[in-house]
């Protein structure tokens, strides 16, 4: 069992499952928590007697004790802590677990079903921290300057023929902090937002990943490159000119860089956020508009904006082999998109099921666990070299869900 160390938010683990252990504990370092495990209703009960918890992350499905039992154990205490409650069940089950948590009195943040999605679960258990360090100005300006920041790369497959092919990757920010170790972007971009650094990061991340696609197209491997854009950034009448020199300077054609918006329908300034995206376009970039079916995307954006692709979000397209309505809505996008002759992604794609549902509803390209996760440019090339194959085997990734199933 570990205890705690410090005076910072604790959080108590309850699972047994090896791979959400390692996740979870990479998660309470991330956000500078101390933990504490327990794996029984008797090791649940000791801890409780010396810890005060501040969040209980509760497996429904891998305990000694049933998941339930324990949900009562942690309601008897003067101050229970609130509660994540996770599982490989049903998303009914968990649903029903949660209402069972609040009928005895228990905050409950959320559900989360496995495989874990690190940064999600930090953004949910973010809010209910109280001792998490801040991250300092002095701080942030170190890592955009001293190289602490990193880039992995989640593969985006092309899905439309029945061999698999890499079609490109998504840009994806980590920082790697000396004393913090690895953080991910939901611990560290509200700071970056605070602090107005949000212009530089962009500007970093977009610099860092053209440079990689230019070394891999050197290479023989012309991988599309997707970079989220800052919201900042997409009135910024400027911005449409300096990714053209970028890209020049790296000799890297236009149409190999795509832009990921996903809150270009906050931003007020509608005349000019056209004019920057019109400009995007001409040159040859594309530009998709991200996390669609469940954010405050709408049909306006699509008419008005020249968006070249529609990404579904990863939670939606997780729903379509178990809520009828998820089905309907992820089919009817891809039928939208295709009318509008824009391409379509699904996100999240995490087993075969929903690949082979995505697939049947039309979309192109397709990104998930399911193919691979963000990974080290090496192992990009790795991967990339294993396809075109008519399964995806080929990634490490899927052979341990493989071995599991």
């Amino acid at each position: 069992m570990d205890l705690p160390t410090g005076a910072n938010d604790l959080l108590l683990i309850l699972d047994r499952d090896p791979q959400s252990l390692q996740a979870l504990r990479k998660i309470a370092h991330s956000l500078g928590c101390d933990r504490v495990e327990a794996d029984s209703a008797d090791a649940l009960r000791e801890t409780l007697k010396t810890s005060h918890p501040t969040i209980a992350i509760l497996a429904v499905d891998s305990l000694d004790v049933d998941g339930l039992a324990a949900l009562g154990i942690l309601a008897q205490g003067a101050a229970p802590p609130a509660v994540l409650l996770i599982g490989t069940v049903h998303a009914r089950v968990l649903a029903g677990a949660r209402r069972t948590a609040e009928t005895q009195g228990l905050r409950v943040i959320g559900v989360a079903a496995r495989p874990l999605d690190a940064g999600a679960i930090e953004l949910l258990l973010m809010p209910y921290l109280k001792s998490a360090p801040p991250i300092a100005l002095g701080e942030l300006e170190t890592a955009l300057t001293e190289h602490e920041l990193i880039l992995e790369y989640l593969p985006k497959m092309d899905i439309r023929t029945p061999d698999l092919k890499m079609q490109g990757v998504e840009a994806l920010v980590r920082w790697q902090h000396p004393r913090r170790g690895l953080l991910y972007p939901s611990h560290f971009l509200g700071p970056m937002e605070d602090h107005d650094l949000m212009v530089r990061l962009t500007d970093f991340v977009m610099t860092e990943a053209v440079r990689q696609a230019s070394q891999w197209r050197m290479q023989g491997l012309p991988l599309e490159m997707v970079v989220n854009l800052s919201p900042k950034l997409i009135t910024d009448r400027e911005f449409p000119e300096r990714v053209a020199v970028l890209l020049r300077e790296n000799d890297v054609p236009a149409h190999q860089l795509v832009f990921d918006v996903t809150e270009a329908p906050s931003i007020e300034a509608r005349d000019l956020m056209l004019d920057v995206f019109t400009r995007l376009r001409i040159l040859g970039v594309g530009l998709t508009l991200d996390n669609f079916g469940t954010g405050v995307s709408s049909l306006t954006e699509l008419y008005r904006l020249p968006f070249s692709e529609i990404k579904v979000d990863h939670a939606l397209v997780a729903d379509v082999v178990r809520v009828r309505e998820a089905m309907l809505i992820v089919q009817a996008i891809a039928n939208l998109a295709h009318t509008l002759e824009l391409v379509a992604c699904a996100g999240g794609v995490e087993g075969r099921e929903v690949l082979g549902f995505v697939r049947s509803a039309g979309f192109d390209t397709a990104q998930g666990r399911f193919f691979s996760g963000p990974v080290k440019p090496a192992e990009v090339e790795r991967l990339a070299a294993t396809w075109p194959c008519s399964e995806p085997a080929a990634t490490g990734h899927f052979r341990i869900m493989r071995t599991r199933s």
